[in-house]
């Protein structure tokens, strides 16, 4: 290399080193730095003040000075992207060049916890999925090359490889090609309890390891291994527990009393033709009788025991999400309308009362004789107006009449403490998602977004406050009481339990799941995923949290301002990995540029956490898309899929992923929608993997099914050619669209 050359290098070297010590990484404070360099380098020159050197020499100071620079550009280079316009792009492409290749799979992400199903588009008239070394499902084709394979970890078996990056094959017709998968295999999450009529034993269910934990007056929790994806749980009597799940029509009777426990199963599908999953349930004892909820078709069955015989169905508007019995009443709640019904019975059936609009969903629900405990984001009685705050959220409890459902007090819990820099900091009482009355007239309440008990004495008492300062417990979920005054308290984030014995201030911890340290050093992807799903939960100074609106992650059917004055519904963010960009707008590159929202917006958190807007996309990018609690009709997709085809809806929504991660402006689908704002609205296409489980539909939430869709809300004919399908074909396309 000549001396001209080296002394060039030189010059960048010396340019990077005036850049890092100005310590303001953008491209013009570069460009100026490069010009000082070379105007000094120039007048040097000019008075002859450098020496003469040999190209060498002049190589290595230009290599020492750019040292410093080079290093300040790394620690900035997020900075410098986001400047450049860069941010994303890397996975932008990456996301794209997997939907480019030719055979395709989607979605990419393979959970071990639960069945799922996958979607391959190939050229070819058969198509199979080889997982690992030896797992071979077939796939069943739909129609021009997409094929469907149902995957069920507890009927084929699990991949070797639990965690990263799976490497699998795709067969088609006599062909192979390489790919790979996200797999996930998730740790305990035990949530909310039921106790024993006695009060000495209560018990909690883990829906991702398929478990069923007991927990005593002085024994430790006993673990079970009960059915696929177990929802929620109930006490018949002192060593019975009923169980429903997720993942089948099947209601269990366990008797944990026994070794190895006894249990005898109801299948509602085999014996009355629903496939759907059930939800939660309550045990009757006045009547001997389970009322358990159905996922699918909105009702209740109720179910005799020890005969487990179904008496009855009763039909609701909307799906229940909580229940409980205070006395003969059926109190409930759904998220769908944020509602509050009580249901009174009547004969062998119940009939609807006492009905209070919440204005948001309740987060958590406990009942006694006389009061009915919700825990809300934020309290709109019926006909009241609209919050149009910015993503406004505001904790509270609200307790009201259990006989008439009269609201009796508002107590907002979200709170500031001395912790706080300023007036409208939150430290205290975030996202309550545990509720329990006390034997001593006192409300249990558990904070997941603050890491907080609370024992709250009603009307106007102060609370008495426990924080979990710990990494070995944390975003409590379920709080339950036993009959020696003992609390027990889960963390699903943490696969833990917490003991907080009578008397006592400093709870016990009992883990379930490995602690950090084992994770560290053997499953670092299942601690990056713990440390995100912890942020999830945790409130920002503001209050608000990613779980407020995004409810478990799935939506909370609300709707919210998100900065333009109108109220937009939650998207649930399950099954989103692989789909950059995001938000409905496209506007984020990345899963983790939403950690600016709350650093920017929300003032931030109070606890820090070295990178955790990475540890955010972690978790989020590991959650499976919701499951689908519909019956498949093979036949009625075949042509759901040729209607698909021919309505044009494959252009924008691209099989096998059923988007192709593009952006359309508004104008373009809804040219009468979009004249009435100030400015053009952009809107990212999104996946219809799970569509059916995410209503309602559109940008603005203005559709509340899928049939309104491509009949009322398609008036201009541009959201799919839909306008001339018969009603035959319209169901055909709405069972396909149900089937992903």
């Amino acid at each position: 290399m000549g001396v001209r050359a080296s002394r060039q290098l030189f010059l960048v070297g010396l340019a990077l080193a005036l850049w890092s010590a100005l310590g303001r990484a953008s491209w013009p404070e570069l460009l100026g730095c490069y010009l000082v360099a070379l105007c000094l380098t120039d007048l040097a020159t000019a008075f002859s003040v450098l020496p003469r050197l040999p190209a060498r020499a002049w190589l290595a100071l230009g290599v020492v000075l750019a040292l410093p620079g080079l290093r300040f550009a790394y620690s900035a280079r997020e900075r410098i992207a986001e400047q450049a316009g860069l941010v994303g792009l890397r996975e932008r492409l990456r996301d794209r060049l997997r939907l480019a290749q030719a055979p395709m799979i989607a979605p990419l992400l393979l959970s071990t916890a639960e069945p799922q199903s996958f979607f391959i588009r190939a050229d070819a008239q058969e198509a199979s999925l080889v997982l690992g070394d030896q797992l071979r499902l077939r796939g069943r084709p739909i129609g021009d090359g997409l094929f469907r394979v149902d995957y069920d970890p507890g009927r084929d078996g699990v991949p070797q490889q639990l965690e990263g990056e799976l490497a699998i094959h795709i067969d088609t017709d006599g062909r192979s090609a390489s790919r790979t998968l996200q797999v996930v295999t998730p740790l305990a999450h035990p949530r909310w309890f039921c106790r024993s009529p006695s009060g000495e034993r209560a018990a909690t269910v883990s829906e991702e390891t398929d478990e069923l934990i007991v927990v005593g007056l002085q024994s430790m929790p006993s673990r079970f291994v009960v059915g696929d994806g177990p929802i929620d749980c109930a006490f018949i009597d002192e060593h019975t527990v009923a169980i429903t799940h997720r993942h089948a029509p099947e209601l269990w009777a366990v008797d944990i009393a026994t070794s190895p426990v006894g249990i005898r199963k109801l299948l509602v599908s085999a014996a009355y033709g629903d496939t759907s999953a059930l939800g939660r349930l309550v045990w009757d004892g006045a009547h001997g009788e389970l009322v358990v909820a159905s996922m699918g078709e909105a009702g209740l069955w109720r179910v005799t025991y020890p005969a487990l015989r179904v008496t009855g169905f009763q039909a609701l508007q909307v799906a229940a999400d909580w229940m409980a019995l205070s006395g003969d009443a059926l109190i409930v709640t759904a998220r769908a309308d944020a509602s509050l019904q009580r249901w009174v019975r009547e004969g062998d059936g119940f009939v609807a009362r006492e009905r209070h609009a919440l204005g948001r969903p309740a987060a958590a629900l406990a009942v006694t004789a006389e009061h009915v405990f919700v825990t809300v984001t934020d309290h709109r009685p019926a006909h009241a107006p609209p919050q149009l705050g910015n993503h406004f959220v505001q904790d509270q409890l609200l307790v009201l009449d259990a006989h008439t459902l009269e609201l009796q007090q508002r107590v907002l819990t979200a709170r500031r403490s001395e912790l706080q820099t300023k007036p409208g900091d939150v430290d205290q009482g975030g996202s309550p998602l545990g509720l329990w009355p006390l034997r001593d007239g006192r409300l249990a309440l558990a904070f997941a977004g603050t890491d907080e008990l609370w024992r709250l004495g009603l009307p106007h008492a102060e609370p008495e406050r426990v924080r979990f300062e710990t990494d070995d417990f944390f975003t409590p979920h379920g709080v339950v009481e036993l009959s020696d005054g003992t609390l027990w308290l889960t963390s699903p984030a943490r696969g833990a339990l917490a003991k907080l014995s009578k008397g006592e201030r400093r709870p016990e911890h009992v883990a379930l799941a490995p602690s950090d340290q084992v994770l560290q050093r053997s499953r670092p992807d299942a601690l990056a995923r713990r440390i995100g799903e912890r942020g999830f939960y945790e409130s920002t100074r503001s209050g608000i949290s990613c779980q407020s609106c995004h409810m478990h992650a799935d939506s909370d059917f609300a709707g919210y301002n998100l900065g333009d004055h109108r109220l937009i519904p939650t998207l649930s963010v399950r099954g989103i990995a692989g789909t950059a960009p995001y938000l409905r707008d496209g506007s984020y590159p990345r899963i983790a540029d939403l950690d600016e929202v709350a650093q920017q917006l929300y003032r931030g958190y109070v606890r820090q956490q070295p990178g955790r807007r990475y540890a955010l996309q972690a978790y989020v990018e590991s959650l499976p898309r919701a499951a689908s609690h519909r019956a498949q009709d093979a036949e009625a997709e075949r042509r759901g899929y040729t209607v698909f085809q021919r309505a044009g809806c494959a252009r924008c929504h691209t099989p096998p992923a059923f988007t192709n991660l593009g952006q359309l402006p508004l104008a373009a689908l809804f040219p009468r929608t979009a004249a009435g704002l100030e400015r053009p609205e952009q809107l990212d296409v999104p996946t219809l993997l799970s569509v059916a489980a995410s209503p309602p539909y559109l940008h603005d939430g203005r559709a509340a099914t899928l049939r309104a869709v491509i009949t009322d809300q398609n008036p201009d004919n541009l959201h799919g050619d839909t306008r001339d399908l018969s009603e035959a074909e319209q169901s055909d396309l709405l069972a396909f669209l149900g089937s992903l």
